[in-house]
C-alpha cells in the first residue's frame, strides 16, 4: 500500500487498530498528514475495515460497500504500511524522553515492526530486576520475543510460554545479532553477576555453547560467569586464542582441565598445561609432526587415543607395546590399514577393541564374527552391517540379544520380536532408533 496516496485525504476506520494501540494509530496517520474522520463524507479516501466491528458499524459497511461508496480495505494492510515507514531513530529518541512504557511495551508486542527495530526496542525495556517470566509485562514481552524468531510457532504455539522457550530459541536461531541481544538482556546480565536459578542457567549455557554466539560475548561469559559457563566456552571448537587465554588468566582449575581437552588448545598454553593435564592433551590436541615428537615419548597411552593421528603416527605408536596397540585399536580416526594390521596380531584385546570401534569398516566387522567372545561387543557397534546383526541374532545369546535391543541401528523387525521378551522391552523402548521409527510410523508403543 503507498501511503503517499493517502497524503492529505481522509480515512473512515471502522472497528479497531491491530498491531497499533488505538492512539499510536492516530500518531502513525498525523505523521503521514492522513487525517480520520468519525463519518463517511465525500472527503472520504478509503475506508478501513478494523477488528472488532459492532453491529451497527457492521450494517454500515455493508451500506457502503452496496454503494461503492470508497475502496474498502483491511486495518492489517494499512497498519503493516504504517509499520514499514516508521522511522526507527525518531521511535528511540521519543521512547527515551518520554520514559514511556506503554507505548513501549506496545511496540514490542507489535508483530508488524522490523526485527532490528524490535531488537533495538528490546534493549530499552526495563525489566525490573526481574526474570523473564516472573511478573506479567515481562511474559508478555518474552512471550513477543519467542513468537516473533521461533521458527515454526504455529506448531509449537506453546513454546513462548514456557520457562525453556528462551533457551529453545537460542538452540533454534543462526542469527548472531538476536543471540547478543538477548544474551544482553537485564536478566540474564544479572544472573551471571548475582546466580540464577536453573532455567535461567541453561540459557546461558546454550549461549555459550552456541557456535554462532560472537566473541565479545564470550569475553564478557569469561569474565562474569561460574565454572560451568567457564567449562562450556572451554570445550568450544575453534576457540580463539585470545578466549583461551582469558580461561587461563581466571585461576580456575577446572576451566584448565576442560582446555587441556580441547583439540585447538592454543600452543602458548601447552607448557603451561602439560605438567597437570599431559594425558588429555596428548589425547585430544590437534596433532602435526612437531607435537607429535613433543608427546609420543612421555604420553604414549594417550596419545593412541588421539584421533588427529595420522597413519605414519599410527604405525610409530603401534610398534610400542601390546597395551599401546589395544588402544590405538579404539581410536575413533584409524586409517584402514593400520585396522588391517591391528587386525592381523590376533590379540585378544586388541581384536575387542577393533569389535567395539564405530570406526572400523563394516566388511572388518564381517571377519570378526568367527570369534564368540566378541559377539556382544559387534552386536552393539551401530557401524556392525544389518546382515551381521541378523546372524548374531539368530545365536539367541542373552548378552547379545540385550546389545541388540539397544543398539539404535538394530533393524526394526529384531527389535519388534524383542521386545516381546520382558528381559530385553525396556532396553528396546529406550532405543533412540526404536523411537524414531514409533515417530516415523506414527503408531503407539507396544507393551
Amino acid at each position: 500500500m503507498n501511503l503517499d496516496e493517502l497524503t492529505g485525504k481522509s480515512i473512515l476506520l471502522l472497528g479497531k487498530s491491530r498491531a497499533l494501540e488505538p492512539e499510536e494509530f492516530t500518531t502513525q496517520l498525523k505523521a503521514h498528514n492522513i487525517m480520520r474522520a468519525d463519518t463517511f463524507s465525500d472527503e472520504v479516501a478509503v475506508i478501513i475495515e478494523g477488528r472488532m466491528i459492532n453491529p451497527i458499524e457492521q450494517e454500515q459497511m455493508a451500506e457502503l460497500y452496496a454503494a461503492q461508496a470508497a475502496p474498502i480495505i483491511s486495518v492489517d494492510e494499512l497498519e503493516a504500511a504504517l509499520c514499514e515507514s516508521i522511522d526507527g531513530n525518531k521511535l528511540m529518541m521519543s521512547l527515551k524522553l518520554s520514559g514511556d512504557r506503554e507505548r513501549l511495551l506496545g511496540y514490542l508486542q507489535n508483530p508488524l515492526i522490523e526485527n532490528a527495530l524490535f531488537l533495538k526496542l528490546l534493549g530499552l525495556y526495563n525489566w525490573q530486576g526481574e526474570g523473564f517470566f516472573e511478573n506479567d509485562e515481562n511474559r508478555d514481552v518474552t512471550a513477543a520475543l519467542i513468537s516473533r524468531y521461533y521458527e515454526n510457532i504455529e506448531r509449537n504455539h506453546n513454546v513462548q510460554y514456557a520457562n525453556m522457550g528462551v533457551m529453545h530459541l537460542i538452540n533454534q536461531t543462526h542469527e548472531s545479532d538476536l543471540i547478543e541481544s538477548i544474551a544482553m538482556l537485564a536478566p540474564l546480565q544479572e544472573a551471571l553477576k548475582k546466580g540464577c536459578d536453573n532455567s535461567t542457567k541453561k540459557i546461558l549455557y546454550a549461549i555459550a555453547r552456541h557456535p554462532d554466539t560472537e566473541e565479545k560475548m564470550l569475553k564478557n561469559f569469561v569474565r562474569s560467569g561460574d565454572q560451568e559457563l567457564k567449562v562450556i566456552i572451554a570445550q568450544r571448537e575453534g576457540l580463539s586464542d585470545t578466549i583461551q587465554q582469558l580461561l587461563y588468566e581466571s585461576g580456575d582449575r577446572v576451566a584448565h582441565e576442560a582446555l587441556s581437552f580441547n583439540p585447538s588448545l592454543a600452543s602458548s598454553l601447552i607448557d603451561e598445561l602439560m605438567e597437570l593435564f599431559g594425558e588429555n592433551i596428548a589425547a585430544s590436541l590437534r596433532l602435526d609432526e612437531t607435537r607429535f615428537e613433543r608427546l609420543v615419548e612421555s604420553n604414549t597411552l594417550a596419545l593412541a587415543e588421539n584421533p588427529s593421528l595420522d597413519y605414519a603416527m599410527q604405525r610409530k605408536i603401534f610398534c610400542y607395546a601390546d597395551d599401546v596397540q589395544a588402544i590405538l585399536a579404539q581410536n575413533r580416526g584409524l586409517d584402514e590399514r593400520m585396522i588391517q594390521i591391528l587386525y592381523e596380531t590376533n590379540k585378544p584385546m586388541t581384536l575387542e577393541a577393533l569389535a567395539a570401534n564405530v570406526s572400523t569398516p563394516g566388511e572388518m566387522l564381517k571377519k570378526l564374527i568367527w570369534n564368540k567372545k566378541l559377539h556382544p561387543l559387534l552386536a552393539g557397534n551401530t557401524s556392525t552391517p544389518a546382515e551381521v546383526l541378523k546372524e548374531l541374532f539368530a545365536t539367541s545369546e542373552h548378552e547379545v540379544l540385550e546389545a541388540l535391543a539397544q543398539n539404535s541401528m538394530t533393524p526394526t523387525d529384531l527389535l519388534y520380536q524383542l521386545q516381546v521378551d520382558q528381559r530385553y522391552a525396556r532396553h528396546v523402548m529406550e532405543n533412540p532408533g526404536f523411537g524414531e521409527h514409533i515417530q516415523r510410523e506414527n503408531i503407539g508403543w507396544m507393551v
